[in-house]
């Protein structure tokens, strides 16, 4: 699945979000930017999307980090604490079907 990453309505980067920490309520992935991509660092206000449709994924915070400049090439990471477990749930039940799948 892909997700979009919004500020003001506006697409500045998409994700995979490959990897979560259910527990935690986390998701988080690499960054591909947009042409509307301007440099991001931190808690940003920004909104998640899946990709081509208008629902919004609540969530707590969404921070950037990007390490572009010290890499030399591409690198921008995002990282959604997501509002509720059943928020979660509906949008990533995979990354949790993955972490119980560890302990059976």
């Amino acid at each position: 699945m892909i997700y979009e990453i919004r500020i003001n309505d506006v697409v500045i980067g998409t994700t995979n979000l490959e990897g979560g920490d259910p527990p935690m309520g986390f998701v988080f992935g690499t960054v591909t930017p947009t042409e509307n991509y301007e440099f991001l660092s931190g808690v940003v206000k920004a909104e998640l999307y899946e990709e081509g449709r208008d629902t919004e994924i609540k969530c707590e915070s969404i921070s950037f980090e990007d390490l572009t400049k010290e890499m030399g090439e591409m690198c921008i990471e995002v990282t959604a604490l997501i509002d509720s477990y059943e928020e979660y749930d509906k949008y990533f039940k995979h990354h949790r079907e993955a972490y119980e799948k560890q302990f059976s």
